[in-house]
């Protein structure tokens, strides 16, 4: 369906940069998690599917990352190394 591919690319095109810049060390863990949060929720090009799944899976990922160790020994969470990989897979 090529009305659907365009809108997924356009999707996807929105979140490309700021998960490659994080996995590869660019950015840090606290810097995507703004960035990510901020996008994720104000996407107006999000297309229902198998690609919307995988960001929204990222978006529960980072919402559980906490940045604090001592507050996420506490409280539960992820740490940035832990964000880093999922965003890899």
């Amino acid at each position: 369906m090529p009305g659907r591919d365009a809108s997924v690319s356009r999707m996807l095109e929105t979140y490309r940069d700021s998960i490659r810049r994080f996995v590869i060390g660019e950015i840090s863990a606290d810097e995507f998690e703004a960035d990510y949060l901020i996008r994720f929720k104000d996407d107006p090009n999000q297309v229902t599917g198998e690609e919307f799944d995988i960001l929204d899976e990222l978006f529960a990922d980072v919402d559980e990352y906490v940045s604090d160790p001592t507050l996420r020994e506490s409280a539960g969470g992820i740490s940035g190394e832990e964000l880093r990989a999922r965003a890899r897979d």
